[in-house]
């Protein structure tokens, strides 16, 4: 007789897939501005250029919805002159594990090879040093000439970043330290804009989840609601002594436990349970006894004799039984135990062996944890 453990892990929710390490990021949420009680921000975002707008509203134009942010990539009369937005991430990235920055870039103008990427651990609100003095993080370098500037579509940009565990916000603008050549009128105040839409900062790992504080993290980062002259009188105080920020909770990692119960344990043909596998499931209800259960996933599977209808019910009705003993074992809700039935479809080897038939007549159990 043979049945595998894998050992215990720390997990999340079954459902829980990888989430945006970034609030509001299709910058529809509106943040409402102390100083003039008006919607002239994202939440959650801030543009270090105050008194130039970044923030739009203009459906038409939006990758989705009908906000979208812009910042200054180059000026008519103002060579080098620059703006960024920046936000706080909801939870501490890992050291050594890799994300995926997307987002959604529009210009008319051809700025594309210097979109510029800056984690830090203090704020860039209160950076003292000038944009070209500093190394950002990702840079994206597409050199392709605008092809039809007047109606550009929005641009999907993409990049792997590597965390170096330090990351505590994050900005967004051009670090190009050259001003480009404009060939097109500048959008605004003899400004020339690169608008974005649609942000997302994604673990590679679809097991690494957002901490447990991320929502409590998200209110503290809406809370933030100086805008304008106010903002510039906060900014201007914390650039004399910038304030050192604590880390937000690192992301979960989200790993599966597996239990094998084969077919040796149940009954020939049966969906009832053999006295020997009682020591198994009781020592497996035990070792989950204590746990905060998320869920636990029970799956039934046959092997390919008999027709499929058959070996659906026997599958489902296995996978039954063992749902049933466990809920009867542990205080986990029922509505946190779900049982699926394959019969022959999931063969874990070749069923034209009876040492392979034995192996695909299996059921398997899923089990889902957290903090």
């Amino acid at each position: 007789m043979k049945y595998l453990f894998i050992s215990w892990f720390v997990i999340f929710h079954i459902n829980a897939t990888s989430q945006n390490l970034l609030a509001n990021g299709d910058f529809e949420e509106e943040n409402i501005c102390t100083e003039f009680t008006q919607n002239c921000a994202p939440e959650g975002w801030i543009g270090n250029a105050f008194a130039v707008n970044y923030y739009f509203d203009t459906k038409d134009w939006a990758a989705s919805g009908s906000h979208f942010v812009g910042f200054i990539a180059g000026s008519k009369q103002l060579g080098g002159r620059r703006s960024f937005i920046r936000s706080r991430l909801l939870c501490s990235m890992r050291k050594g594990n890799r994300y995926r920055l997307e987002v959604y870039a529009r210009s008319r103008h051809d700025v594309f090879d210097s979109i510029g990427v800056y984690f830090s651990p203090t704020d860039f609100l209160f950076e003292k040093r000038s944009f070209s003095q500093l190394q950002p993080s990702l840079v994206y370098r597409d050199t392709n000439s605008v092809t039809n500037p007047w109606k550009q579509p929005w641009k999907k940009i993409s990049f792997d970043y590597v965390a170096t565990g330090e990351e505590i916000f994050i900005t967004i603008g051009s670090f190009k330290k050259q001003e480009s050549k404009y060939l097109l009128p500048p959008e605004y105040k003899g400004y020339y804009y690169l608008f974005l839409d649609e942000i997302s900062l994604v673990p590679a790992d679809k097991h690494e989840l957002p901490c447990a504080n991320s929502d409590s993290m998200k209110t503290i980062i809406y809370a933030e609601n100086e805008r304008h002259s106010i903002l510039e009188r906060k900014v201007f105080l914390n650039r004399k002594n910038v304030p050192i920020e604590p880390k937000s909770p690192l992301t979960l990692l989200q790993q599966i436990d597996t239990l094998i119960i084969p077919d040796i344990l149940f009954a020939t043909a049966s969906a009832a349970l053999r006295e020997s596998s009682n020591r198994i499931l009781d020592s497996f209800c035990v070792a989950i006894g204590s746990r905060s259960i998320d869920s636990l996933i029970i799956e039934g599977h046959t092997d390919s004799i008999g027709t499929l209808a058959y070996n659906n019910k026997l599958s489902a009705d296995r996978a039954n039984t063992v749902r049933a003993y466990i809920s009867g074992k542990t205080p986990v809700h029922e509505s946190f135990i779900r049982s699926h039935y394959y019969g022959y479809l999931r063969p874990v080897t070749t069923n034209q062996t009876s040492a392979g038939r034995q192996r695909n007549r299996r059921v398997e159990i899923y089990l889902y944890t957290h903090e």
